[in-house]
């Protein structure tokens, strides 16, 4: 039996307990360093760059890593060298071998992560809060490091004035929850925040808040100079022609007029507190504006200058504070919507406390982001006068007109500050997402663009981990490619997860995966939705329909995972119906 030694930091002694736990009587913890076989080393050189060496010497076996998250990612890498393996969410997703062989020798591993945020972003329901468990276990196991969950627990910024009459406004993650009381919510975001508890056990880096940090600020602005609370909501909502859902007399979810500098300074004021209060639970702060699109206020002040004047005007507040209150924590500024824009000036210079998310609302992965092809046709966005999106058309900015402000950003505040893109190809089961469950060819063309476009890695929005389940395909490819940029053939990772899952099946497997794929790509780039072309969706409901038998014939596949295949069928199916019968009643 091999003697750990972990000494006593909380995740070297998750990993240890790791291995004891799929060790099988092979491994046991000792208190003396000179009496351990294996030694769990943090080297504590950098927090956010992750890096691991195995190395045997003089009959030991030392796991070294630059953090201890690190260390962990080279202890479940010790255990693939092993035979374990960790393909999706969930016990199920386990390869565990019946009679492991562990050794101490001829160890000689380095790796360090190609990409510097491999994140994934989940929120999920309290009552399956299992399922969030299961996937930051397989974020560790997999080597992702940043866990993000939206929003704010039950303690918000800007409680002392948002709060009237104990009534608390709706944050922008609640959705789901109007007409529920604020004891249901507050219990609900308590037993989520358990999710960011367990991210924590595992050493993965923090990330929090986001949308909503206008709690109380027309509120506070109101006390400040006599106004009720209903008063100075009506003075500080958006003006002019905005979005319907802007009208809302309290919401955290759409923009506020912030032309005046005490608004600004109270909304840097309120996040600055919350951020200090809460500086031991976040390493990066989510801090953006309201949500939705064609929100912002059009009052003769707010359209002089780009709405991300404005809003980095708060930001560098933020920031400037933070460095000398909050350090070690990083603040990200979001270019989303209405601040995709440029802003006319460098804000965020001398600010080395900061990061930029450019997140691709709506991403089309059949192109290149840079495509100039892969855009709304005759459309010039109007940021200033909430014409960001062809509204009349039901559509919204894609690849290229997303791309072409991220370089304007870029001129502005120059290649230095480290960029990060949030993904939704997990959010959502349109035909235009859910073949990659089945090819990752384009997934991985579009991960290879990163060090072009400047991007040190990514978030990807909102993971349903249970939705990718026949393969697992997108979890697993994508977190191979984020940590080595050089592992990415995508046919290989596909063909090597696959025979793992599957076993004599795989090529079976792959060449149903591979009909599905050839059909999506056969029924267009979705650039135009498949509902306005009746031949192309009788096309995509016709070609599930003859494959049903194909699902079939699979037959049994290891731990019976050909069951995922025939729901996940019937539900393509359905979808594809649903399609059809749309295009054909138009």
């Amino acid at each position: 039996m091999y003697k750990i030694y972990a000494g006593n930091n909380p995740v070297l002694i998750l990993a240890a307990d790791e291995l004891i736990k799929y060790g099988k009587g092979s491994f046991e913890k000792t208190s003396e360093e000179k009496n351990a076989d294996i030694l769990l080393c943090n080297e504590n050189t950098d927090k956010w760059q992750d890096s691991f060496s195995l190395e045997s010497r003089e009959g030991k076996l030392f796991i070294s890593g630059s953090n201890p998250r690190s260390v962990l990612f080279g202890v479940y890498e010790y255990l693939k060298k092993a035979g374990f393996d960790f393909l999706y969410p969930g016990k199920e997703g386990e390869i565990i071998p019946e009679n492991p062989e562990f050794t101490l020798d001829g160890f000689h591993i380095k790796e360090t992560a190609s990409r510097t945020f491999r994140g994934i972003a989940a929120r999920p329901d309290a009552d399956n809060l299992q399922e969030g468990y299961d996937l930051i276990s397989y974020m560790a196991k997999n080597k992702y490091n940043l866990f993000f969950m939206e929003g704010y627990d039950d303690d918000r910024p800007g409680d002392e004035y948002s709060v009237i009459d104990g009534e608390h406004p709706l944050q922008h993650v609640e959705h789901a929850l109007k007409g529920k009381s604020w004891e249901e919510r507050k219990s609900i975001a308590l037993k989520q925040k358990t999710m960011v508890d367990e991210a924590r056990r595992h050493g993965l880096i923090i990330e929090r808040a986001g949308h909503g940090w206008n709690y109380g600020v027309p509120e506070h602005y109101g006390k400040n100079h006599g106004l009720t609370p209903d008063e100075a909501r009506a003075e500080l909502k958006a003006k002019g022609k905005v979005n319907k859902q802007a009208e809302v007399a309290v919401s955290t979810w759409f923009q506020i007029c912030i032309c005046r500098e005490e608004v600004r300074e109270i909304y840097a004021d309120h996040i600055i507190s919350y951020l200090k209060k809460h500086k031991d639970e976040i390493d990066i702060a989510a801090i953006w504006m309201g949500d939705g699109y064609d929100n912002k206020c059009q009052c003769e002040e707010c359209i002089k200058q780009p709405f991300s004047d404005m809003y980095l005007d708060i930001f560098r507040r933020v920031a400037l504070r933070a460095k000398e209150e909050l350090p070690g924590m990083l603040l990200e500024a979001l270019v989303y919507f209405e601040t995709l824009e440029p802003p006319t000036r460098n804000y965020l210079e001398g600010l080395d406390n900061v990061i930029i998310n450019l997140a691709v609302w709506r991403h089309c992965y059949f192109h290149k982001l840079d495509d100039s092809c892969c855009r709304l046709p005759d459309w010039n966005p109007d940021y200033r006068h909430n014409r960001t999106h062809d509204v009349a058309n039901g559509k919204r900015l894609i690849n290229y007109d997303q791309f072409v402000p991220y370089l304007g950003w870029r001129k502005v505040v120059g290649d230095e500050i480290k960029t990060l893109l949030f993904t939704y190809n997990t959010l959502a089961k349109g035909p235009d997402r859910y073949f990659m469950t089945y090819d990752l060819t384009l997934l991985a063309a579009h991960l290879a663009d990163y060090d072009r476009h400047k991007f040190e890695g990514m978030v990807n929005c909102q993971c349903h981990c249970s939705w990718d389940k026949p393969t697992g395909l997108q979890l697993y490819g994508a977190a191979r490619i984020l940590w080595n940029k050089s592992d990415n053939d995508p046919q290989k990772i596909r063909k090597e997860l696959f025979d793992k899952l599957f076993g004599a099946k795989s090529d079976k497997v792959i060449s149903y995966c591979d009909k599905v794929a050839q059909l999506y790509l056969a029924c267009g780039d979705y650039h135009e939705p498949i509902t306005d072309d009746p031949e192309k969706s009788q096309q995509l409901f016709d070609g599930f329909t003859a494959l049903t038998a194909e699902v079939s014939a699979l037959g049994p596949l290891p731990c019976q995972r050909e069951k995922y295949f025939v729901e996940v069928h019937q539900e393509l199916v359905k979808i594809a119906e649903d399609i059809y019968k749309a295009a054909k009643g138009k």
